[in-house]
C-alpha cells in the first residue's frame, strides 16, 4: 500500500512538472505565429503600396522604364528575403518542440531511475559528453563551412581521381559564393567523366550567381548544353525557375520549379522548391493571372527485378541478413547506379530500380540502355561483395524491359 501511494504521489508531482515544462512552449507558439503572420502580412501591404508609388511615378514620367525595372526587381528581392526570414523563424520556433519532449523524458527518467536507484547520478554527464564529442559545435556556419570546404579540399588532392569528391566540393564552392573555384572544379569533372549535364548545369547556377542573377550568352549556351544532354537536369530547371521568378514571370518559374520536382531525382532539395513555388503562387494571385496547368511527370528509366533465392542454398542464410540489390554498368566504373537495400525476410519481391535509387546525381540508371544486376545476401552486412555472401547476377539487362528480369541467388562467393 506504501508502495502504491508513492507512485501515485511520484505520477502527481510529474504531471506538475510536464505542466509547468509544456505550458510555456504552447503559450510562445501561439504568440510566435502570430507575430510572423502580422509581420508577412505587414511585407505583402509594404510591397504593394511601394510598389503602386513606382507605377505612379512611372505614368509621372519621374523615371523611365528601365529604372523602373530594376526598383521593382529590388523590391521583390527584399520581400523574397523578408518572407525566408519569417518562414525561418516559424521553422525555428515549431523546432523548440525537441526541447521540451526532451526536458519531459529527462525528468522522468531522471526522477524513476533516482528512486529504483538512489545515487545514479553518473548520468548527470551526459550533457557535458556531448559538447565534448562536437568539437565544432561553438563554431559559426561561415567558419564550420570553411572547415569543411578545408576538409573536402584535403580529400580532393589526395584523390585527385574521384569524382564523388570533386562532384561534392563543387557544389560546396557554389553554397560558398566562391563562384570561379565551382565552376573550374565541374571543368575537372568533365576532363575526367566527360560531358554530363550534371556538370554544365551547376556550372550554368554559379556563373548565374556571379553575375547577379542575369543570363548572359555564355551562361545560355551552357544551358542550352545541359538541357541537350538532359531536358529534365534539376539544376538547369531550377536555374531557369529563379530567373523567370526574378524577372515576375511567375507562371513560368512554377513550371520548371515543377519539372525539377516531377524528376524526383536524388539531391533535389524538395521542400526549398515547394516554398519557392508556393511563393510564386501568392505573387501570381496578386496579378490576376490563372495558375499554369502542372507538367506532367515523364516516366522514369527503370529496370523491374523478381529477386529470389535458389532452394538449393537453404540452410545457407537467416531471415534477418541484409540483402543488396543494385544495378551498375555494362562497360567502365562500377559505380552502382540504383541500389535498394532488403532483408532475406522480403524475399521473393518484385523490384523496381530508377533515377530515384540513384547513389549519386552524376551515375543514374537513366544515362544506359543496358545494365549488370546483382542482388547479394551479405553475411557481414555492409555493401561490396566478399567471401561466403551469397550472389545472383543477370547480365546485359536492357533498361525499360517490358517483362521483370528473373533474378535468383544461386552462388556463394568463393
Amino acid at each position: 500500500m506504501l508502495t502504491t501511494n508513492l507512485w501515485i504521489a511520484i505520477a502527481a508531482l510529474l504531471t506538475i512538472a510536464l505542466v509547468v515544462l509544456w505550458w510555456p512552449y504552447f503559450r510562445n507558439s501561439k504568440i510566435k505565429a502570430n507575430e510572423i503572420n502580422s509581420r508577412s502580412n505587414a511585407n505583402t501591404q509594404s510591397y504593394q503600396h511601394s510598389l503602386l508609388k513606382l507605377e505612379q511615378q512611372l505614368n509621372d514620367n519621374r523615371i523611365n522604364a528601365a529604372e523602373f525595372e530594376t526598383l521593382k526587381t529590388e523590391l521583390s528581392r527584399k520581400l523574397i528575403q523578408d518572407e525566408a526570414h519569417q518562414e525561418q523563424q516559424l521553422v525555428v520556433g515549431k523546432r523548440t518542440i525537441v526541447w521540451p519532449i526532451i526536458a519531459s523524458v529527462f525528468t522522468i527518467t531522471l526522477s524513476i531511475s533516482l528512486y529504483l536507484k538512489l545515487g545514479a547520478v553518473d548520468q548527470l554527464d551526459t550533457p557535458a559528453q556531448v559538447s565534448a564529442d562536437n568539437p565544432h559545435s561553438g563554431l559559426s556556419r561561415e567558419q564550420q563551412l570553411a572547415l569543411a570546404l578545408q576538409e573536402m579540399e584535403l580529400q580532393v588532392s589526395q584523390n585527385p581521381k574521384n569524382s564523388q569528391y570533386l562532384f561534392q566540393l563543387a557544389h560546396a564552392y557554389i553554397a560558398a559564393a566562391e563562384f570561379d573555384k565551382a565552376v573550374d572544379s565541374f571543368n575537372q569533372l568533365i576532363e575526367l567523366e566527360g560531358e554530363h549535364a550534371e556538370f554544365i548545369g551547376p556550372q550554368a547556377q554559379a556563373l548565374y550567381y556571379k553575375n547577379s542573377q542575369k543570363i548572359n550568352p555564355e551562361i545560355e549556351a551552357l544551358i542550352a548544353r545541359a538541357l541537350a544532354l538532359d531536358p529534365q537536369d534539376t539544376s538547369t530547371l531550377v536555374l531557369l525557375g529563379m530567373d523567370n521568378f526574378v524577372h515576375s514571370k511567375y507562371a513560368d518559374a512554377i513550371t520548371y520549379w515543377q519539372k525539377a520536382l516531377n524528376t524526383k531525382r536524388p539531391g533535389v532539395d524538395v521542400v526549398a522548391i515547394e516554398g519557392a513555388i508556393n511563393e510564386a503562387k501568392k505573387r501570381l494571385s496578386l496579378t490576376g493571372e490563372k495558375l499554369p496547368e502542372p507538367p506532367k511527370a515523364r516516366p522514369s528509366a527503370s529496370v523491374q527485378i523478381q529477386v529470389s533465392i535458389s532452394k538449393e542454398l537453404t540452410g545457407q542464410y537467416n531471415q534477418d541478413q541484409t540483402v543488396f540489390i543494385y544495378a551498375i554498368p555494362v562497360k567502365g566504373a562500377r559505380m552502382p547506379l540504383a541500389a535498394i537495400k532488403l532483408t532475406v525476410a522480403d524475399l521473393p519481391k518484385l523490384v523496381t530500380l530508377d533515377d530515384s535509387l540513384a547513389m549519386t546525381p552524376m551515375a543514374k540508371i537513366s544515362n544506359h540502355k543496358q545494365v549488370q544486376l546483382f542482388a547479394i545476401i551479405s553475411k557481414s552486412g555492409s555493401a561490396g561483395i566478399k567471401t561466403g555472401d551469397l550472389q545472383g547476377l543477370v547480365k546485359d539487362a536492357a533498361v525499360d524491359n517490358e517483362q521483370p528480369y528473373t533474378l535468383v541467388i544461386d552462388k556463394i562467393i568463393e
